[in-house]
Parts: C-alpha cells; sequence; structure tokens
C-alpha cells in the first residue's frame, strides 16, 4: 500500500521518470496519467480508497481504486479507477492496464496505420474510410510539416470503451465535459485514439497533429478548430460547411441585425445550433483560404497567435478581409451553396 501512495504522490508532482511509474508508462498513456493527476488535484479532499486487487501473472495485480470527494457537505464518489501493478526487485510499479485491456482486439493494418478495433471493418463504413483516413492523414501531416512515420487507430466504439480500456472506469466529471475524448493523439504522437466508432475521425486529428508540427506555441484555437471543421465538420455534431451554412442563414432570418463581427469577439458567449460561433465563421473562412490560396495559408491563420494576435491581419493580406468588412464576408460567406 506505501507503494500505491507512493505512485499517486509521484502522479501528484507530474514527474514522468518518477521511480514508481511502470517504466515509459507516463510517455506511453499520457492521457491516462493527465486524468489521474487532475483526479489527485483536485480540490475537495478527494481520497482514493482500495475497492479490490485482481492477482495477475508474474505476481502482478489490476488494483481498483475508488475515488470520494465532499460536496455540499454531501460524499460523492469523484471516479474509479484501474492501475496495473507490476512487481519488481524494489516493490511495485503503476501505469494504465490499457495494453491488457486491448490486447484481444483485431488489428488491420492499411499502409502506414494499423487499425485497432472490435468486430471487423466493414467495407461500407469502414474499411473505405480506414483507407481514405491513411490517405489524407499522409498528406495533411506533411502539409502541416511532421515528419511520416507509423500510426496505429484506436478505434472504440464508444466515449465509454475508450475509458475504460485506459483504465478510467468512472469519471463524474466526463459525464458533462467530453473535453478531447472523442479523439486524441497519445503516446508521443504515434497513437490516434478515439471514442466514436469512425475510422476516419479527422476532426480531431487535425487539431491533434497540429500540436505536433512546427508552430504549435503560436496556434489561435478558432482558427484551428475552424480548420478542422473543413476537413471532418463540426465536432460532436460532424455538420460539414454547407449545413453549417443553412444554421448560420436560419440565425440570420431570427436575428436580421446580428452583427458578426460582434457575435466572433463574443467568443464562446455566442453560439448557433449549440456551435460556438466564432469556430464556425473561421471554418467559412478557412474554406475559403484552401480554395483560393491552398492549405499553406490555411495553417498560417491557424497559428495566427495564442490569442490571435495575427489573426485579422493575415484575414486582411490574403483575403482582403478587415474588421469593417468582416461581417459582409461572413454574409456572403453563407450565401455559398455547392
Amino acid at each position: 500500500e506505501r507503494g500505491l501512495l507512493s505512485f499517486l504522490q509521484d502522479v501528484r508532482s507530474g514527474r514522468a521518470d518518477a521511480p514508481s511509474f511502470a517504466e515509459g508508462d507516463a510517455e506511453r498513456h499520457r492521457f491516462f496519467h493527465d486524468a489521474l493527476r487532475r483526479l489527485v488535484r483536485s480540490d475537495g479532499g478527494v481520497q482514493p480508497t482500495v475497492l479490490k486487487s485482481f492477482p495477475l501473472e508474474e505476481g502482478g495485480a489490476l488494483v481498483t481504486l475508488a475515488f470520494a470527494g465532499v460536496r455540499d457537505e454531501r460524499p460523492v464518489l469523484e471516479a474509479i479507477v484501474e492501475l496495473e501493478a507490476r512487481p519488481t526487485d524494489e516493490g511495485f510499479r503503476f501505469g494504465s492496464p490499457f495494453e491488457r485491456h486491448t490486447s484481444d482486439m483485431h488489428r488491420t493494418v492499411v499502409g502506414d496505420v494499423t487499425f485497432v478495433h472490435r468486430g471487423g471493418l466493414k467495407p461500407e463504413s469502414g474499411l473505405v474510410d480506414a483507407r481514405d483516413f491513411v490517405t489524407f492523414r499522409s498528406a495533411f501531416a506533411r502539409d502541416a510539416g511532421v515528419e511520416g512515420g507509423p500510426l496505429t487507430y484506436y478505434r472504440f466504439r464508444s466515449l465509454d470503451a475508450l475509458l475504460k480500456a485506459y483504465g478510467l472506469v468512472f469519471d463524474a466529471r466526463r459525464c458533462n465535459s467530453l473535453r478531447c475524448d472523442l479523439g486524441f493523439l497519445d503516446a508521443g504522437g504515434r497513437r490516434f485514439v478515439t471514442g466514436t466508432g469512425d475510422a476516419a475521425r479527422r476532426f480531431e486529428y487535425v487539431r491533434e497533429i497540429l500540436r505536433h508540427a512546427p508552430g504549435a506555441d503560436e496556434l489561435y484555437t478558432p482558427a484551428v478548430v475552424g480548420l478542422a471543421t473543413c476537413y471532418g465538420g463540426y465536432g460532436l455534431s460532424g455538420d460539414d460547411l454547407d449545413e453549417l451554412r443553412e444554421q448560420f442563414r436560419g440565425w440570420l432570418e431570427s436575428e436580421p441585425d446580428v452583427d458578426f463581427l460582434a457575435e466572433f469577439r463574443k467568443g464562446r458567449a455566442s453560439s448557433v445550433h449549440r456551435h460556438f460561433s466564432h469556430f464556425v465563421m473561421c471554418a467559412f473562412l478557412c474554406d475559403r483560404l484552401l480554395q483560393e490560396h491552398g492549405v499553406e495559408a490555411a495553417l498560417s491563420l491557424a497559428r495566427s497567435g495564442a490569442n490571435g494576435e495575427r489573426f485579422f491581419d493575415l484575414l486582411d493580406e490574403l483575403l482582403d478581409v478587415d474588421e469593417e468588412t468582416f461581417h459582409a464576408t461572413i454574409l456572403a460567406l453563407i450565401g455559398e451553396r455547392r
């Protein structure tokens, strides 16, 4: 039990090379370690309790922890987490049970991507999409300045299955906050994980690969989301550009005096059909850049500064759009049909 407490203390400290970690685990399963760190650092007195310890081969164990807290003076269950305990000469090292939980999944190799999945990749909805993703990934990674290399794509059928594979059996906060769980890169960018059942989840891949590409410190989130929407539809809804344009036209009909620049400035305080307006407007602008100037121009907008410092300067330079003409430009872009 002392070893387990040391592990949780090492997780809290954020040390990737802590002696209580299974070798390389923090790098291979960063998503798991980040989630666990949020738990042990959270306010409210979250404390773990060992629910059970299931023996494994060679003296190891699968340990299940419950994290309980207090809200409004009442006890609540915050999370249930599984850890794999691996014996060493000095005691136990701990890590995510991801490899154990996914060892029986099927593997299909397409080009330089290995798809790991439950069931088959059906031709009408799986293998064709997988091939499309491989082609897209190769081209976009090259355009973004990322060196090619093998990728392992874990395609889970649901968010619940994804989280449980990592050992995150239950997390009360994730019930209402999906965050990046429907698609993210892990293992230093060598593993792409999705909980959508989609063999070609481009929206999250675009957002994630840009974080591994040159210029990651200069990414402007609204433009990154806008660019990702051009390739993979908007977030969870998957609404494509034509659907988004129609929604904006409906918004304009219901609120004819809407000022698109003012709504853009509101950030997350403005939304249409549960889509943040500034993200969608960036999608329209990125689409125009892709048509008129290509990927490099759209990538430059995505890298226009962490706070968008160069966003309007680039719009002016590339599309002749400034703050005065922003509203009229969006008005024109949502009128487009292809």
